[in-house]
């Protein structure tokens, strides 16, 4: 399987161009993998900061990477491609439950989806607004998809019954196609509006909060790193409190970072089970 992996100096260029492969070469770094919710271009830049954190605890400094998409990001966890990872929530508890990862630590933010409309849609509840509609999400895989989609189901809506599910790529993509009457209601996150264009934002209007999850991002350890977990864990938490990691933190609107508890990721179980849904309809 071919991963994507990239030196600290030539990350930017490496995920703008997005094919490389080092499983054409032995691997002699550990990898820091990143969930593909933003384009690796810019997951790069974020993410940068935290590679000589890791590297102090890890003996060198890691390679990022980042898939084209979240099953692609599944398979290379499955497959052990990855030693560190910042995971969307279910995804997280998906590596713990299945492969044994250690959870590390977790955004202080809260991860808060919303169901949004084009501007000029009428007023309405969410079930008449949904059923029998078109629901933009980023991926299905996605944790604001797996929320929101088990949100709709407690309501009585079945996904792919009641309402057609569509897959953008992006959170200005579902927007956009809100806009275009491509689809008639999405699933999008709270940052997600402050941070697209403003014409955009115009063009759509919040119908419903859904449910929030437990975190934005979860950080997670392959197995092998297990007995290095608490220095990992330890090294994270410290950063978050100096100047470079507050400024690190600032930029991905992420609250913070405490300690992810074992018993707290077990707790998702019931929403794992509708990213399994997801799953088996070959996302």
């Amino acid at each position: 399987m071919f991963m994507s992996s990239l030196s600290r100096r030539h990350m930017l260029f490496a995920a703008v161009c997005g094919a490389w492969a080092p499983g054409l070469h032995a691997q002699t770094r550990p990898v820091f993998g990143v969930v593909p919710y933003l384009p690796a271009r810019r997951l790069a830049h974020l993410y940068s900061p935290l590679l000589p954190v890791l590297g102090r605890v890890l003996g060198s400094e890691p390679e990022f990477a980042s898939a084209p998409g979240y099953a692609q990001h599944l398979g290379r966890l499955r497959a052990g491609s990855y030693d560190i990872v910042a995971d969307s929530l279910f995804l997280a508890r998906l590596a713990q439950r299945e492969l044994g990862h250690v959870p590390l630590v977790r955004t202080r933010a809260a991860l808060q989806p919303l169901l949004v409309v084009a501007a000029d849609a009428p007023d309405t509840d969410v079930v008449r607004a949904v059923r029998g509609r078109t629901l933009a999400v980023t991926d299905r895989l996605a944790a604001l998809s797996v929320l929101g989609l088990r949100a709709l189901r407690d309501l009585g809506l079945t996904p792919d019954s009641d309402f057609r599910v569509v897959e953008s790529g992006t959170h200005a993509n579902s927007l956009h196609w809100l806009a275009t009457g491509q689809a008639q209601v999405a699933i999008v996150s709270v940052t997600t509006l402050k941070q697209v264009d403003e014409l955009l934002r115009r063009q759509v209007r919040v119908l419903a909060q859904l449910p929030e999850g437990l975190s934005a991002v979860v950080y997670h350890a392959a197995p092998r790193w297990a007995h290095r977990a608490s220095a990992l864990t330890q090294a994270l938490l410290s950063f978050a409190d100096e100047p470079a990691g507050r400024a690190f933190i600032d930029a991905l609107g992420h609250g913070g970072l405490v300690p992810a508890r074992k018993a707290e990721l077990e707790a998702l179980d019931p929403l794992v089970v509708e990213m399994y849904r997801q799953l088996g309809r070959g996302s």
